[in-house]
């Protein structure tokens, strides 16, 4: 029996998802350049974060991308990490780094958001949870963007893993299953389906100051502008 496939290409990187009773695909991948920002946001974090020892996982809509297609989730653009508490402090003293790489953080009482503008002046961004434990505790709690209270068993999530990602590696929680059934994904069914008004809130435009870094990005986008989407 043939599996029908879906093929979509990001960045002039050709895919090919397999679909089988588990998963169903009825919508289009959202706007490239969008896909493409998040892929060159998540690098960036994953070679900082390895540079400065600070370990970390994918989680939630991200966590699933890597799951299903091996790199970026085509249909969500939420990115979503986290790590252990303590790493907040060290982020705390890397801020000015960061900011002078032309990215924007902010420190909020439940994670951390880093945000930046790519390509169209598209905005995106990742919200960083810290992962808190409680002595004498396997559990590991933390609070998402949107308040939702969520717990871990320590050793779902440690020790964290490097999985396949476009065309790097990124760490991802041990039990990857796991973590995604205790966000409420159905591994046995998993559907895409068009939602109401999916991209009035997926563009935002910001101001950009004319630093190194954006001169740089403005010469990724020149060039990857000639490639045209491949999207169906």
């Amino acid at each position: 029996m043939l599996n029908d496939k879906y093929n979509y290409a990001l960045n002039g990187i050709e895919h090919e998802i397999i679909l089988n009773h588990s998963i169903k695909i009825e919508q289009k991948p959202i706007n490239e350049k969008i896909l493409v920002s998040n892929k060159y946001l998540l690098k960036y974090l994953n070679d900082f974060f390895q540079y400065h020892s600070i370990e970390y996982c994918l989680i939630n809509n991200s966590l699933l991308g890597a799951y299903l297609f091996n790199g970026i989730n085509i249909f969500n653009q939420t990115i979503e990490l986290c790590t252990l508490d303590s790493n907040f402090i060290k982020l705390k003293k890397l801020e000015e780094e960061i900011i002078k790489d032309d990215f924007k953080i902010d420190f909020n009482e439940k994670y951390i958001k880093i945000s930046t503008s790519f390509f169209d002046k598209i905005k995106v961004c990742v919200y960083i949870y810290p992962l808190e434990n409680e002595m004498n505790s396997d559990k590991l709690t933390y609070f998402t963007y949107e308040n939702k209270y969520m717990i871990h068993n320590f050793y779902d999530i440690f020790p964290i893993k490097q999985h396949k990602f476009e065309e790097f590696e990124i760490s991802v929680p041990n039990k990857i299953e796991k973590v995604l059934v205790e966000y409420n994904f159905d591994l046995n069914y998993i559907s895409f389906t068009k939602k109401k008004n999916d991209n009035k809130k997926i563009i935002e435009e910001v101001e950009e100051k004319p630093t190194i870094n954006t001169i740089i990005k403005d010469n990724i986008n020149n060039f990857i502008s000639i490639i045209k989407p491949f999207f169906i």
